[in-house]
């Protein structure tokens, strides 16, 4: 991934890497044509789909922009602008922007906390950055990458030597001829070095050459030893079954394929993982505000708990102060869970960033200093469905399982084809008494030249294995188109909830504002009828002990809106699979 400034997180700086394609249709010639890294078959079904998708949406719909919006309720419609203010001062998140946070003893007994205040973006980038999860994903492509290699090495040319010695000594009856009859001893040493180049058509290029110094003992050639030298060039090439650079290039293709999975399984971990350092942030901001708005709970219990205590003389009966003295215990456990709830939040973000400046090891708190915001967004199913069927990294992924099975099919279409190979040598022949290199110049001179055609033909009676490998290989081909369109539907599916969850959110956030709203102005009313010199009455101080639990929770609710919203938005760019692109973060192989 690269960020604007230039960082990058992903840049494996191979080309092969960021290659595109890995499946050839077309047949070959005796030395191969057509490129077995094209994909457009899996692309044209991509889009084909695509427009169906389309076709069936303006159906049903003109496919136009939603934009998000919510009527005012009843009780903002009530308020007055002033008096909103005022509520919004009493309660809700700007309320306790200035309060303090008390956690407590960390793990290692110190109540002063160490903090490091962090906004989402710089979250997400040292997650992209430094995540263990996404340092491994990392490593895939660059694997895929060396069996990429590996699969191509299989046409790298081979250099091969082989040397061999042998010395006789044969007995033999007597003969007839004299000094030609009898035992006889000969020594020969032979040396063969040559290049074989395979050729993706199937066949294989060589040209060697070969020396051999014979010496016979008795000898009827007038001398006893000489120096032959042969240069041979040697094609030999499939017609049918193995014949055609898209069969035998097939492992390539596999190959690539697989690297691009590994390419997409990295994009699908960058998105998860940012999903998740966006949910784990927005967590510790909800935490942290469950904390202040609990601790405030807390105190304006403990406050009317003493009011009441101090009516205990005149007329608040002991069960009273008994029930106060329990809401005071029972809001003290919540502050101290909230507590912990706010260090776990921030243990959780920090496996997440995985920084080497804020180790989870540690007791530093991460301070959010973003909060999640009310901005409208405009949806478009339409757009939504297309954005995720050509980004979607399990759909793409999809596409490269119909890449290999169509490379499999046509394997074994070709296997079921007879055995027809054909070969063809020339050999230039040299010969010297004295010297091999006027033996290997002998050879230059093309005086001697020999022919060698030779061809080899096998039809398997029956062929019942191959063809049921081409039966199945078409019935796999077949399973993973299907499997690719139920994906596409599941991805579908997938936009279409987010998309209503974040209409849902944006809704929530204004009927728990105006929730939380009414809550405050019951608070408010109280405490101006005790500040205008209301009795403080045992069911006086037990409304007023109820109204702030009935706050505290609509301030909880209404936190809890805004949490969803921030989380509906992530998940509904996750499921587009545009997450990235929202955060400035730009897959290197998007760029070619």
């Amino acid at each position: 991934a690269l960020y604007p400034d230039g960082r990058t997180a992903y840049d494996p700086g191979m080309k092969q890497i960021l290659r595109i394609g890995a499946l050839g249709i077309a047949g070959g010639v005796a030395f191969g044509c057509g490129s077995p890294m094209d994909r457009s078959p899996e692309q044209a079904m991509r889009e084909q789909l695509i427009a169906e998708y389309k076709q069936r949406l303006a159906q049903t719909a003109d496919g136009g922009i939603v934009v998000l919006s919510r009527e005012p309720g009843d009780v903002e419609r009530k308020l007055t602008p002033a008096r909103q203010e005022e509520l919004d001062r009493l309660s809700g998140a700007t309320a306790y922007a200035n309060d303090p946070l008390v956690l407590g003893r960390d793990l290692q007994g110190r109540e002063l906390v160490d903090v490091v205040e962090l906004s989402r973006a710089d979250a997400v980038r040292r997650a992209v950055d430094n995540n263990l999860d996404v340092r491994v994903a990392r490593l895939g492509p660059a694997i895929g990458e060396q069996d990429l290699l590996a699969a191509e090495a299989a046409f790298d040319a081979t250099f091969f030597t082989t040397a061999s010695w042998g010395k006789l000594d044969t007995p033999q009856p007597p003969g007839i001829i004299p000094g030609l009859s009898g035992d006889t001893q000969s020594e020969t040493f032979q040396l063969t070095t040559g290049i074989t180049q395979p050729l993706k058509s199937g066949g294989a290029i060589t040209i060697s050459d070969t020396i051999t110094r014979d010496e016979r003992t008795p000898s009827v050639i007038g001398v006893r030893a000489f120096y032959d030298n042969d240069v041979a060039l040697s094609v030999s090439q499939p017609l049918l079954r193995g014949f055609g650079r898209d069969v035998n290039t097939a492992q390539i293709s596999l190959a690539d394929n697989a690297q691009q999975r590994d390419i997409e399984a990295l994009r699908q971990n960058l998105l998860d993982t940012v999903q998740r350092t966006e949910a784990a942030y927005w967590d510790l901001a909800f935490a942290r505000e469950l904390l202040l708005i609990r601790t405030r709970l807390l105190e304006r219990t403990v406050v009317d708990r003493d009011r009441l205590e101090q009516r205990a003389e005149f007329d608040a009966a002991p069960v009273q102060v008994t029930e106060a003295n329990s809401f005071v215990e029972l809001r003290r456990g919540e502050v101290i869970r909230a507590r912990q709830a706010v260090r776990d939040a921030s243990d959780t973000l920090k496996q997440l960033i995985n920084s080497d400046t804020i180790s989870v090891v540690g007791e530093t708190l991460l301070v959010p200093t973003d909060r999640p915001g009310t901005e409208t967004v405009d949806l478009s199913l339409l757009d939504a469905v297309t954005t995720a069927m050509r980004r979607r990294p399990e759909l793409q992924v999809a596409l490269l399982a119909i890449s290999d099975a169509g490379v499999r099919q046509r394997v074994a279409d070709n296997a079921r084809l007879p055995v027809l190979d054909v070969g063809a040598s020339v050999v230039y022949n040299g010969i010297d008494v004295d010297r091999a290199d006027e033996a290997f110049s002998e050879s230059l001179e093309g005086d001697y030249i020999d022919y060698l055609l030779s061809a080899n033909f096998e039809l398997p009676l029956g062929n019942r294995a191959a063809k049921a490998a081409a039966t199945a290989a078409q019935l796999q081909r077949q399973q993973a188109v299907l499997a690719y369109q139920s994906q596409a539907q599941a991805v579908v599916l997938e936009v279409k909830r987010a998309m209503r969850n974040v209409q849902t959110a944006y809704e929530l956030i204004g009927s728990t504002r105006a929730a939380r709203l009414a809550a405050a102005d019951n608070l408010r009313t109280l405490q101006a009828q005790e500040d205008e010199g209301a009795a403080l009455t045992p069911d006086f101080i037990n409304l007023k002990l109820q109204s702030q639990e009935r706050l505290a929770i609509a301030e909880t609710q209404e936190a809890q809106a805004l949490l969803d919203y921030a989380n509906a938005l992530s998940a509904y760019d996750r499921a587009t699979g545009s997450l990235l692109d929202r955060n400035q973060i730009v897959f290197e192989a998007d760029r070619k």
